[in-house]
């Protein structure tokens, strides 16, 4: 039996770092319980500990050759795309970064594949945010929109205080039945394509306008009541909302709903990041280019990508920690795969809280393989000027 104490898990963008880990009977089991966690280390700590370094086209080779043999591709390429960072670290985003440099490359957080959203909301307009601490010690009201961390964050609403003493009421926007909408006091269950009206006509309501009667002015009624009632407002909200066609334009509807809200009260946003990866890579773009989520290095100095089609010309993709949890071979239509340390158990790093607060993570099973930050910088060496 082996233990491990205390360490950060990176299960989901909350990034517990409380945790203890113990390996017993072939199996994981954490402290606080947590069925995500524990998934998340079984997969990294129980995987076989014989594996190849690299493939080129499905056969074994060492790393040397298979880093020549991406370095030429990235060479050649006309639009190269790094994207993906789904289990990446600030190191590993940094050492991206500087490659999509040198390669004038598109950088993406996260899929790439299905609708285009649209131009992201926050670098175009900006958000209003807040870590934990502060929704948990000030908001009053909680709405979550279109999300179930119950099952993708298991304990956000311990962490923002509930279940606890004090007077704070849960809404949640939503037409399925799921775990967090059984917690929640009052539930708004309009269907996902109405998101967007339901915002318009809360900000609408909010400046005085008169919206159409019907069910969804109703409820915008209801919540911008409860809205004006407290001091202090926190939405929680992710891909529920800004996925998908049309996406970032709700996205950009909800932030100028809590600027409006603002000038009679403090509302604050909290997004709920696909994976810590991302949230990371997200910071360290914004950091180094000003922008975050979507960059273009092409034109010699980083721009946000605002086109409808932005990678319909890309011809050679490098995905930086993107591949599924405990991967030890290529996926199809995969050139080149190197191995790299699974960041949080084989290797250290840094890695950013959903709320932005940067966290160790430790390394209780170290192994042989290199981290993608160091891949990283070889490969940009390999590149050349």
């Amino acid at each position: 039996m082996a233990e491990v104490r205390p360490v950060t898990c990176a299960g989901c963008g909350l990034l517990c770092d409380d945790v203890f880990v113990q390996q017993r009977n072939g199996d994981v089991h954490l402290e606080p319980p947590c069925r995500l966690g524990a998934e998340w280390f079984a997969e990294r700590m129980l995987r076989p500990a014989e594996s190849p370094g690299a493939t080129i086209n499905g056969e074994v080779v060492d790393v040397e050759p298979a880093l020549a043999r991406a370095a030429e591709l990235l060479r050649g390429a006309r639009r190269p795309l790094l994207n993906g960072f789904v289990h990446a670290t600030v190191e590993d985003a940094r050492a991206a970064v500087a490659l999509a440099d040198r390669l004038g490359a598109l950088v993406s957080t996260g899929a790439v594949a299905g609708a285009w959203p649209g131009a992201p909301a926050v670098p175009l307009r900006g958000a209003s945010t807040a870590t934990l601490g502060e929704i948990r010690d000030r908001s009053r009201l909680v709405v979550i929109w279109r999300e179930d961390p119950e099952t993708t964050h298991p304990r956000l609403l311990d962490r923002l205080g509930f279940g606890g003493d004090d007077e704070r009421t849960l809404v949640v926007v939503e037409d399925a039945n799921t775990a967090t909408v059984r917690r929640a006091e009052v539930r708004l269950g309009w269907e996902r394509d109405h998101d967007l009206d339901a915002l318009v006509s809360l900000h609408a309501l909010q400046r005085g306008v008169t919206v159409p009667e019907g069910e969804i002015g109703t409820q915008a009624e209801s919540l911008l009541e409860r809205l004006r009632a407290v001091p202090h407002v926190a939405f929680v909200y992710g891909a529920g909302l800004t996925a998908g066609a049309g996406g970032q334009r709700r996205a950009l509807a909800l932030h100028e709903l809590v600027r409006a809200l603002c000038q009679e009260r403090h509302a604050v946003t909290l997004e709920l990041p696909d994976s810590p990866g991302c949230r990371s890579a997200e910071d360290v773009l914004a950091w180094q280019t000003g922008y975050g989520g979507n960059v273009d290095f092409a034109g010699g100095h980083p721009e946000l990508v605002t086109a409808t089609e932005p990678f319909e010309d890309v011809d050679v993709t490098l995905r930086v920690e993107s591949g599924p949890a405990g991967c030890l071979v290529a996926g199809p239509g995969v050139e080149v795969w190197i191995r790299t340390a699974a960041a949080g158990v084989s290797a250290g790093g840094t890695a950013h809280r959903l709320d932005g607060v940067p966290l160790t993570l430790q390394v209780p099973q170290p192994g042989d393989a290199p981290t993608a930050a160091a891949l990283l910088a070889r490969l940009l060496a390999e590149v050349g000027p």
